[in-house]
């Protein structure tokens, strides 16, 4: 009986070392995913990088079409909209879940912009106090 007693406390020792290195272990395999999922966000950035040409429709003739320069610099995405009339730099640029996100200030009138970005082409909507228009366009290939 004594060698009895003796197989369950070895196997009950056994059991429970073993549940606690499984769960240490799961608690590893959480903190990777984060981890990955966190390190994912320069990877959707970098599609948006290059040069853009976009038109718009049912907006004044100096907006309907223009050009979007979109750079990484110092770690951060930075926006430069030409334009026929010039050029404007965009404020707080941001991607977030494939969508980039920018505001610009168009005659003292602020106009938000969402683009999303699918191969070489360019969807979105710009908004502003005079409604929603819609955004599409190319990437711009540049001879070297």
């Amino acid at each position: 009986m004594g060698k009895f007693k003796g197989i369950i406390k070895f196997g009950f020792l056994a059991c429970t070392m073993l549940m606690g290195i499984a769960a240490m272990a799961y608690e590893e395999v959480n903190q990777l995913d984060v981890g990955v999922i966190n390190d994912s966000t320069p990877f959707d950035e970098e599609k948006f990088i290059g040069n853009w040409k976009y038109s718009s429709e049912n907006v004044p003739y100096e907006y309907a079409r223009g050009i979007l320069f979109i750079s990484k610099k110092e770690g951060s995405l930075s926006v430069l909209v030409a334009l026929p009339g010039g050029e404007r730099k965009a404020d707080d640029v941001k991607v977030i879940e494939n969508t980039l996100t920018f505001s610009l200030n168009l005659e003292g009138r602020l106009v938000s912009v969402s683009i999303t970005v699918e191969g070489d082409k360019l969807r979105g909507k710009a908004s502003s106090e005079d409604g929603i228009f819609n955004l599409s366009g190319e990437r711009r290939l540049d001879p070297e």
